[in-house]
């Protein structure tokens, strides 16, 4: 295995080993670090006191993860499955989400030697590297997964709370529109009180003073707590889908394991971790289907009748069948 091919393995495929352990554990606690340091660099008298340890942190992080971008990119043609050219696979790795990722992580320390005046607001775009904590959280990826998947359906539900906020700042724009016209003047100052309230949120910094404003509030809110758990629920049920997906596709690389050869060898083994881990699978959850998998996988015996001859199936699991003599 050739220096970049081992590089690959350890970087994106979280492979190698104790020492591809060891090196994403590190960058992991580097970006659980780095952004601890944005929150409490925030705090002014943090920032004064010990500002030249987070110069040098800064420093030390940005050099990690320059580092780590570079090799990401370097290696990203072992991840090649068009035969695509080097420079392509590179270039089309760089347009990646992760990647961008990668390159908003280190750009404000670029940007800070040309950008002096609002040094805040670089420092808070240095919270961009929590994202890259998706690459090892398994959970965040299947999340990317469902929000992919469900794009469409989430654009339904959004369009359909839009339209009926609009609808609500529309009404009490006309029944509080005279009486509180600081506050539902128009429907743009509306809106804002038609979004908390449908939201189930309600600040109360502005309320209804009328009957029929109160009324119309009353109904909204609490139709608003139907509305508000739709996109939640689209949620719960496509991740609740795609973790049922990633088992069915673990199940059936068991199943062809087990069939191919009925006992499971310590590299099948370590391929079939493998896939748990591309899947984003626990151990437990993989342990779990091949232990339900082994029971439930039975054999055919064709035997016969020692009394009528006729022919009868038995149905056992592998290796575990038994005829006792009366």
């Amino acid at each position: 295995m050739n220096i970049r091919k081992r590089a690959y393995q350890i970087l994106e495929k979280h492979a190698g080993g104790k020492l591809g352990f060891s090196i994403n554990l590190f960058l992991i606690m580097m970006i659980v670090s780095s952004v601890i340091a944005v929150i409490l660099e925030s705090d002014v008298n943090i920032s004064n006191h010990y500002k030249n340890s987070f110069n040098v942190f800064e420093y030390f992080a940005f050099s990690i993860f320059t580092l780590d971008y570079i090799l990401r990119v370097w290696i990203a043609p072992e991840r090649n499955n068009h035969h695509q050219s080097d420079l392509k696979a590179r270039l089309h790795y760089i347009i990646t989400p992760m990647a961008i990722i990668d390159l908003l992580a280190i750009l404000p320390f670029f940007l800070s030697f040309f950008i002096t005046d609002d040094l805040i607001l670089l420092r808070s775009l240095r919270l961009v590297r929590a994202f890259k904590l998706t690459r090892y959280a398994r959970s965040m990826e299947i999340l990317l997964s469902v929000l992919k998947y469900e794009a469409t359906t989430f654009v339904s539900a959004f369009f359909i709370l839009g339209i009926i906020i609009i609808l609500t700042a529309t009404g009490m724009h006309l029944l509080e529109g005279e009486v509180q016209p600081e506050a539902f003047g128009s429907i743009a100052k509306s809106l804002w009180w038609a979004t908390i309230t449908l939201t189930t949120v309600g600040y109360g910094d502005v309320i209804p003073i009328t009957v029929a404003g109160k009324f119309l509030g009353g109904i909204i809110a609490i139709s608003g707590i139907t509305m508000a758990a739709l996109p939640a629920g689209i949620m719960a049920s496509g991740f609740s889908a795609e973790v049922n997906r990633r088992r069915e596709r673990f199940q059936i690389e068991v199943h062809k394991t087990i069939q191919d050869n009925k006992h499971i060898s310590k590299n099948e083994y370590k391929k079939l971790n493998r896939i748990r881990h591309k899947l984003g699978l626990s151990q437990r959850d993989a342990r779990l289907i091949i232990d339900e998998i082994r029971e439930s996988s039975r054999f055919e015996t064709l035997s016969q009748c020692p009394h009528c001859r006729s022919a009868f199936h038995i149905n056992h699991p592998a290796g575990e069948v038994f005829i006792k003599k009366l």
